[in-house]
């Protein structure tokens, strides 16, 4: 169907969709097993106390699938929760496009329980909801959509002990306790299991858990607990955007810097007097400072308080007008003299604002897929983001959010245009340049990146987009349900004319489509100072190995083929070392792109392999 009119039209192409692949569950999973020492009690994991990613292995085994996020929840109870879908641990579908069946899973590491009986009133307990931020699992016939929770027994055998099919109301988080209530249960390697089940291609039927509590001395209604948190997740240090050239940001800080930040504060006390606590703010400019506090504050939460809002304003804080590339950290701290050492993780909330070479409405990971309508015969059809540039500047790449399912080999063309006066893209781009999607990504690796031939020069506003020829499939790329563009940002192109899309009207939450311009002079050894493509120069090279000598000081080093494409970033463990560990290529020529100290980008010619 061709992607013609914002019309129900859009709703049946289902241009918005559930991700297909999902690279922030690992780059690499770890091997399930158990611990050599089992777990006592109290457990418990509100999952505030570790990154985005699978499951602590302290107390989860791994390999079940879950995701670690901040995410995908509405309104959490804490910071970060376990949501579960029908992606494995890699973040790739579990079956075919019509299967369903038994999807992630959640697994306590063995918990020693042979010193208990039913007498000591042992509960598992842990908050639940159904659905995303893109939706309710969607329900079809007879296709089982659930949750599940199972104990094993001393045989080893997994006893249900729970089951939920999908609500209609998926609003907020609710309380489930269940009982550890047979003699069975109670030896040395106790485990519990809370998994779900629905369509297995993709992340249409997700549950999310938190809070997960087993201890004993406990009932069904003990849902309480001495624990203020943060749920909501903060957005960007920006007014206008996820992330800015630093040059950018520089001709005019106060107008870029957010006026408001903001989380939400959850009281699980039961009262019944309120809890007074206090509250601070930070803006940290990394890696070299300064750190300013931009706020103070406090209240009084009533008991079972939900979603209180905590604001600020970080545009207070200073911050430097300088030349090298920067991250702004925005911290919001409850002080609420709790000394629980398992709950003080869920006291903080964070964001990083990236101040770089490249514009972005989006925090560089995706909730769902936005896709132009397939199409079997007609024109090209188009996406765009418009900019708006505080200096003239030059565009050097286009970095892209591919989902891999259905992008993977597919031709698309990526355009810069200037704005026709209208509010809308020219009738013809001024740059364009072709590429073929690859089949896979290195590890940690979720964006592609397509270079034009030339830098193309860029003055006021104009737009960044990419396109397809008729299709009658999907060719999905990222969409960021937690940050979205400015209303008329996003415009679509189709028979010949330009139409504003803007995803809170069209079906879906709002959101931004993951696509991000690459900004500012790249210095090539070509074009570089002699002294400085000089102090610069690779050696050996050409390199057998890949193991190469940078001979002088950088921030980090991005490997890309013939093409601009990125095949190798530098793990953060190795940023700016002298020596590069470059994975195993084909022999040819490469181009290695070095971050300067000082925020410039320099591009040098590396051969691999024997010459």
């Amino acid at each position: 169907m061709p992607l013609l009119l914002l019309t129900p039209l859009l709703s049946q192409a289902q241009v918005v969709r559930p991700l297909g692949s999902e690279p922030a569950h690992a780059a690499e999973a770890a091997p399930a097993q158990n611990r050599t020492t089992a777990l006592v009690l109290p457990f418990f994991d509100d999952f505030s106390r570790q990154s985005e990613g699978q499951p602590a292995v302290q107390r989860w085994l791994p390999r079940g699938g879950a995701l670690i996020n901040n995410r995908f929840p509405r309104r959490p109870i804490t910071r970060n929760v376990a949501t579960l879908d029908g992606l494995d641990e890699l973040g790739q579908p579990r079956g075919a496009i019509s299967r369903i069946g038994d999807a992630d899973s959640l697994t306590s590491q063995p918990i020693d329980l042979s010193a208990l009986t039913v007498a000591d009133n042992v509960f598992l307990s842990f908050f639940w909801q159904a659905g995303t931020v893109r939706g309710r699992p969607e329900a079809s016939g007879t296709r089982p959509i659930a949750l599940y929770v199972e104990f094993r027994d001393r045989n080893g055998l997994w006893q249900q002990v729970w089951q939920l099919p999908s609500p209609a109301d998926t609003t907020n988080f609710r309380f489930k306790a269940l009982p550890v209530n047979q003699a069975a249960f109670f030896h040395a390697g106790f485990q519990f299991r809370i998994r779900v089940s629905g369509y297995l291609y993709n992340a249409r039927d997700a549950w999310s858990v938190d809070y997960v509590r087993l201890d004993r001395n406990r009932s069904a209604t003990d849902s309480t607990f001495r624990d203020i948190a943060t749920s909501r997740a903060l957005p960007s240090a920006l007014r206008r955007y996820a992330a800015m050239p630093v040059g950018q940001f520089n001709v005019n800080p106060a107008q870029e810097l957010a006026t408001r930040t903001a989380t939400t504060a959850n009281n699980l006390d039961a009262g019944p007097a309120p809890t007074p606590i206090t509250w601070a703010g930070f803006l940290d400019v990394l890696p070299a400072g300064p750190s300013t506090r931009f706020l103070s504050g406090g209240a009084s939460l009533d008991a079972r308080a939900r979603q209180y809002p905590v604001v600020g304003n970080p545009a207070l804080a200073p911050v430097p007008a300088t030349p090298a590339t920067k991250q702004l950290r925005q911290r919001l701290v409850l002080i609420t003299n709790e000394t629980n050492p398992l709950t003080l993780a869920n006291d903080t909330i964070s964001r990083l604002t990236e101040l770089s070479d490249y514009y972005a409405y989006d925090d560089g990971t995706a909730e769902a897929s936005l896709s132009l309508a397939p199409a079997s015969t007609g024109p090209s059809s188009y996406y765009a983001l418009r900019f708006e540039l505080n200096r003239p500047d030059q565009v050097r790449a286009i970095r892209l959010y591919p989902v891999l399912s259905t992008a993977a080999s597919r031709l698309i063309t990526v355009n810069i245009w200037d704005d026709d006066g209208t509010g809308k893209p020219t009738a013809q781009p001024k740059a364009s340049k072709s590429f073929t999607v690859p089949t896979s990504l290195p590890a940690g690796q979720s964006f592609v990146e397509v270079a034009f031939d030339q830098a193309v020069p860029v003055d006021g506003r104009f737009y960044a987009g990419y396109g397809q020829a008729p299709t009658p499939q999907f060719v999905e790329f990222g969409l960021d349900l937690n940050n979205a563009s400015p209303a008329g940002a996003l415009l679509f192109f189709a028979q010949g004319a330009w139409q504003p899309f803007n995803p809170a009207t069209n079906y879906s939450p709002a959101g931004a489509l993951m696509l991000r311009p690459v900004l500012g002079s790249v210095i090539t050894a070509a074009a570089a100072p002699s002294d400085l493509a000089t102090r610069y120069r690779l050696y050996p090279n050409p390199s057998p190995d890949g193991r190469v000598q940078v001979p002088g000081p950088y921030r980090q080093a991005t490997l890309l083929d013939a093409l601009g494409r990125v095949l190798w970033e530098q793990p953060t463990a190795e940023a700016g070392q002298p020596k590069l560990h470059l994975p195993a290529l084909p022999a040819g020529l490469y181009f290695v792109r070095l971050v300067l100290p000082d925020g410039r980008s320099l591009t040098q010619r590396l051969a691999l392999g024997s010459q």
